[in-house]
């Protein structure tokens, strides 16, 4: 299968695998590593397209790749997006005939762009964005349109309606997703907006891989840090006898208690606390009343796991996490996690590392390092 868009599309860039892991191991200096893949085409649960509005007509529309000076050619127009996963693509295609239709045409007005996420068990959540203000009465408009998607798709469909300052949900503003790990299945809830991960074949290899590479530490702690919705955590609870957890984002939080308790999971205490917020805590520099109900006394901790954004942890993270006898770092960007590498392998050797090809034709490439301490 190919993308006819391709070469075009600013979402891909026709970069093979082999080709990112030969940058990324010679990057990082290294000489063993597993590489893992998932599905070329199909895999993406989330994206957001464009929405381009030409001869009365709405069409989907990507950046263009090369960027041009012409407003009109910025944009590739798309029919489909292969990447997306099949309930995806057949949910797009749907809602733009609808949409396109005289029926429900007046929901398109200063329509601006598409948010799409998906679970493997096809709930399709939508959002639609504007370019001015959103009425309550919208949400009785959308009620028809997302009866006639359901009905013609025979899929959970939720709609969301956004503007500046406004959300209108119709249905939820979350759908729940379920991973089989290791023959056990596991259940999270995804907000609109919060930060999931996009490729879920990846996203289970990646958890497995850990949890293989891993030894059972039932009389210590994990702590982790950016553990948004708790797509590592909840999995591996199992490894320890407690674990910290924390993350800024407030919805992402919730998501993560909420998984807990789908989960039947009882060992894991989740905070909202920033990195730095996080060292300063368990280094008793200062004292959060949103710790109040957990006892730091209580936690010895062995190991930690980070998965932080594209600029990687900083000096500051990383001389906080060379304490830990166990470091599990998962890295969107190989050069930032070179230079967190520089400073963690001065008091940490790398036992495992992987690549895995979470965007598939794109120069990006996720990696996951598992260091250990030496001893002096």
């Amino acid at each position: 299968m190919t993308c006819k868009y391709l070469g075009q599309c600013g979402g891909c860039l026709s970069v093979s695998l082999e080709s990112k892991v030969a940058q990324a191991k010679d990057l990082l200096n290294l000489s063993e590593y597993e590489v893992f893949k998932g599905y070329d085409f199909g895999f993406r649960a989330r994206a957001e397209i464009g929405i381009y509005h030409l001869n009365n007509k709405i069409h989907f529309a990507m950046r263009r790749l090369n960027q041009v000076a012409n407003k009109e050619s910025r944009f590739v127009l798309i029919e489909n997006c292969p990447n997306l996963l099949p309930s995806l693509q057949q949910t797009l295609s749907i809602l733009r005939d609808l949409l396109n239709s005289p029926e429900f045409y007046h929901l398109t007005r200063r329509l601006f762009s598409l948010e799409i996420l998906s679970s493997q068990t096809n709930t399709i959540l939508l959002t639609l964005i504007y370019h001015q203000n959103l009425a309550e009465s919208w949400k009785k408009e959308v009620k028809s349109l997302r009866e006639k998607l359901q009905l013609t798709l025979n899929f959970e469909i939720h709609l969301i309606g956004r503007s500046k300052g406004v959300k209108l949900v119709v249905g939820k503003d979350y759908v729940i997703e379920s991973l089989k790990i290791l023959n056990k299945t596991y259940r999270y809830q995804y907000f609109e907006g919060a930060f999931t991960q996009p490729n879920p074949s990846i996203n289970i290899q990646m958890i497995t891989w850990i949890l293989q590479n891993l030894k059972n530490s039932n009389h210590q702690d994990l702590l982790e840090m950016y553990c948004g919705c708790g797509n590592f955590t909840i999995p591996l609870a199992q490894k320890f006898r407690q674990v910290l957890a924390t993350e800024i984002s407030k919805t992402s939080i919730k998501a993560a208690q909420f998984a807990t308790s789908m989960n039947g999971i009882t060992n894991i205490h989740f905070v909202r606390l920033s990195g730095v917020e996080c060292m300063q805590a368990l280094n008793r520099m200062r004292k959060f009343y949103r710790l109040r109900e957990i006892n730091l006394d209580f936690f010895d901790f062995c190991a930690a796991l980070i998965d932080p954004p594209r600029a990687g942890l900083g000096i500051e993270v990383c001389h906080f996490l060379q304490h830990f006898q166990t470091i599990i770092y998962i890295s969107c960007n190989p050069i930032s996690l070179k230079s967190d590498l520089e400073i963690l392998t001065q008091t940490h050797t790398i036992l495992h590392c992987a690549f895995f090809d979470q965007f598939p034709h794109t120069q990006h490439l996720e990696s996951g390092v598992i260091l250990k301490k030496v001893e002096v």
